[in-house]
């Protein structure tokens, strides 16, 4: 039960956000950082146990006759996301306390963030698969607020709604994919899943389910296509970047390719599609990167060019490239968290994020200063920091595998952009003469303890890792091997491999970076004039966009036209046309075990049905038409009367009644205005063949063996329980006592209108006397 405990812990905290804060707007952020800071502390103290190769596991029966229940599951893979998860949430907490002090709103943002955090640890530890969509819609929607949280400016709001319409739609691409694939296990688990893998990969529906998962991975991973929300997403407070866009949200795609690859990898489908998307994002992300002068928008272009390589190691499926891919994800997380940060202290300091008006600030930023040159050189790939041994390790991975020289190639490319990005977010801000625009000199200073603590100790923990690899080994091998089985066993970190192709390679991407540096003004200027970023998928973006708006409007003239004729025509016609479908694809045979013999009274009752009706509509008499209607619904309750309903029958002439009473005076109060009557043939038609479509599919479900369970537990409990002898009556007021109660206040309401209504009339009638 504590793991569901964990579970629930930030979704707890979100809902106190607010609370504490008004109690303490600066002491709120570190009593809130008590909640992932503990759940840090539990998850650590759970990785000896999950090195050995336990699994900690819970399962609650939810909707059991559905396949879905409340699973979760810890294992290495699991429990290293988790890590990350609390570990930055902690800090990011911490540091949006301060950096967000004065903000009027800083418990909504703190209950947002920490709804995403258990959003996304919900991600990692779901072991259903409908328990993981639930959760990748709340990181959805919760990143949603959060990178619109300043919704007063226009950026934030496109920015916000790009991520959504983009994200989300991957999310219904997800959802159809995982039923797709728990209708062919015949499971919902993840783990039966994983364990009818080969059921998966031998099924006709293999590609489908494939393609449609990666639309939800793809998506909420940044890739290409797709990778257009993430820059934009950098509207969002420093913090909501960090968090989000760094370490969770966007390593949330990967996370799910990690934990399906047994399922869905080892075919050619899966290597050609991610290694080939993989490398195109990794290089054109790295060449992005460098066309820009905002601080946060160098760092989420190189997060873009991550996350390619990432989905690119995934591609390949070797062991080589699975260790490589679980420990260069650690790396990047640790660093990109620390910059991102540290973009913000700058910000916050100096007043601007613009790299042409930054320089020098070493001298009045020391602690921001030292940790963003060790994230930098991390992010470079430099000994002894850690991401120095995760980039030795893509190198390798990429000339042991199927894609050979060529994908080692296109990762050199790819890490020689990170490393000028580095460069200019790491070093060019702290180094040369003191250069600002928006802030004299003298108000700069080193930021509060709350905003340096976040990006020293990631920092400290990026040079601790290089330095001893060997202490998150054991980890990232049993995590390597959750995603590849045996076959990713054995993972050895060390920071020295020896003179090897990998390390040419290496110093050849921090050659070539260093290079794009010191020719950072000449690049820029030639990237700005290619001006990639309005091409491709941004101009595609914009189309479909400007596409969705004008499909909406012309729908809206279609349908919301305010003719009531009109809207009862498309609705009938939608329902008739659905169901439909449905009858004439699987119940286009007569039902079995219907009778065809009709009783002589009962046809003179369906006779009389048919007159009322025919005369209904034909009449150019609004009161003939109303006393046919009352004359149809008499004739219903007799047929009520005849299959031993006699209480539904005397429902039915009440109602029947007064309905005919309340229109003929309605009526009689509207103003005889003669009209030419018209009868169309196809107005007619329609409800016709919706009838009969509706007649036909309850023929064939009153043909369908009944589950009696619920039937006899009624029958049994109603005199007991509901102490009644009519089991209708017993089970609306009774058993069904809120849906009857949701029912009358749906009523009350509605009379309760109908009255305002009328005194409103009634006192314009009485000030204009």
């Amino acid at each position: 039960m504590a793991l569901s405990l964990a579970f629930f812990v930030p979704f707890i905290a979100a809902a106190l956000a607010v609370l504490l804060t008004r109690l303490s707007q600066r002491g709120a952020g570190w009593v809130l950082a008590m909640f992932p800071a503990g759940l840090a502390v539990w998850f650590g103290a759970q990785v000896p146990a999950i090195v050995r190769g336990e699994v900690r596991s819970v399962s609650l029966r939810w909707m059991p006759d559905l396949g879905i229940d409340f699973a979760l599951r810890l294992d290495a893979l699991a429990l290293l996301m988790a890590l990350l998860i609390t570990g930055l949430g902690t800090l990011v907490v911490i540091y949006a306390g301060r950096y967000l002090v004065h903000h009027e709103v800083l418990g909504r943002f703190y209950g947002w963030l920490l709804l995403f955090m258990g959003g996304m640890l919900g991600i990692v530890l779901a072991d259903n698969t409908l328990l993981l969509f639930v959760c990748w819609e709340v990181t959805t929607f919760a990143s949603f607020i959060l990178i619109g949280f300043e919704h007063k400016e226009d950026a934030a709001r496109e920015s916000a709604q790009r991520a959504l319409l983009i994200t989300a739609l991957g999310g219904q691409s997800l959802l159809v994919g995982l039923l797709l694939m728990g209708d062919v296990v015949g499971s919902l688990s993840i783990s039966g899943t994983l364990a009818a893998a080969e059921t998966v990969r031998d099924s006709p529906r293999y590609l489908a389910i494939l393609l449609l998962v990666l639309g939800g991975a793809f998506t909420k991973s940044a890739q290409v296509p797709f990778h257009t929300w993430l820059p934009g997403a950098m509207t969002a407070p420093t913090p909501v970047s960090a968090y989000l866009h760094s370490a969770t949200m966007v390593k949330a795609g990967v996370f799910l390719l990690a934990r399906l690859a047994p399922v869905l990898g080892g075919t050619p489908e899966w290597e050609t599609i991610l290694t080939v998307v993989g490398a195109v994002t990794m290089v054109l992300g790295a060449l992005l990167a460098l066309g820009h002068t905002d601080l946060k928008l160098v760092l989420a272009y190189a997060t873009v060019s991550v996350l390619g390589a990432l989905v690119m190691l995934l591609g390949q499926g070797t062991a080589a490239a699975i260790q490589a891919m679980v420990t260069f994800l650690t790396a990047h997380a640790l660093y990109k968290g620390t910059l991102f940060l540290v973009a913000g202290s700058v910000d916050h300091e100096t007043g601007t994020r613009d790299l042409t008006h930054l320089s020098g600030l070493r001298k009045h930023l020391p602690l921001t200063a030292a940790a963003a040159a060790a994230a930098a050189l991390s992010m470079m790939g430099i000994p002894p920091l850690f991401g120095f041994v995760g980039k030795e390790l893509i190198y390798e991975a990429c000339l042991k595998g199927p894609g050979g020289w060529p994908l080692a190639l296109a990762a050199m490319v790819g890490f020689s952009g990170m490393v000028a990005a580095a460069l200019r977010v790491g070093v060019q801000p702290f180094v040369g003469r003191t250069f600002h625009a928006d802030k004299p000199e003298a108000g700069i200073h080193e930021a509060p303890l709350s905003m340096w603590l976040g990006p020293a100790l990631l920092a400290a923990t990026g040079l601790a890792l290089g330095l001893v690899p060997w202490a998150i080994q054991p980890l990232l091998a049993t995590a390597a091997t959750d995603i590849g089985g045996g076959l990713a066993a054995g993972l050895k970190l060390t920071l020295w491999h020896g003179v090897t192709p990998a390390l040419g390679l290496s110093a050849a991407s921090l050659a070539l970076g260093g290079g794009l540096f010191a020719l950072r003004r000449p690049v820029l200027h030639c990237l700005k004039t290619l001006n990639l970023g309005d091409y491709g998928p941004e101009r595609l973006y914009q189309a479909s966009l400007i596409g969705l708006m004008k499909l909406s409007s012309s729908m809206t003239r279609l349908l919301q036209n305010g003719s009531l004729h009109q809207y009862i025509v498309v609705t009938m016609a939608t329902f008739g046309g659905v169901v439909g479908l449905g009858v004439v694809l699987r119940l286009w045979a007569w039902p079995r075990e219907v009778s065809t013999d009709i009783l002589p009274h009962e046809v003179v009752v369906l006779a009389g049905i048919l007159v009322s009706a025919v005369l209904a509509v034909v009449s150019r008499s609004a009161l003939t038409s109303i006393l046919a209607l009352g004359a149809l619904g008499l004739a219903e309750a007799l047929l009520y009367v005849f299959f031993a309903a006699p209480d539904l029958a005397m429902t039915q002439v009440v109602v029947q009644t007064l309905t005919v009473i309340l229109f003929a005076l309605v009526f009689a109060r509207f103003p005889v205005q003669p009209h030419e009557h018209r009868f169309r043939w196809w107005t007619a038609a329609l409800p016709l063949a919706v009838g009969a479509v509706i007649t036909w599919t309850l023929l064939h479900v009153a043909s369908m063996p009944s589950h009696r369970r619920l039937a006899d537990y009624y029958a049994a409990q109603s005199v007991p329980q509901g102490k009644g002898l009519n089991i209708v009556n017993v089970i609306l007021v009774d058993f069904r006592s809120l849906d009857t109660l949701g029912e009358t206040t749906v009523l009350a309401t509605s009379g309760l209108g109908v009255y305002l209504l009328f005194r409103t009339r009634t006192r314009r009638k009485e000030r204009q006397v």
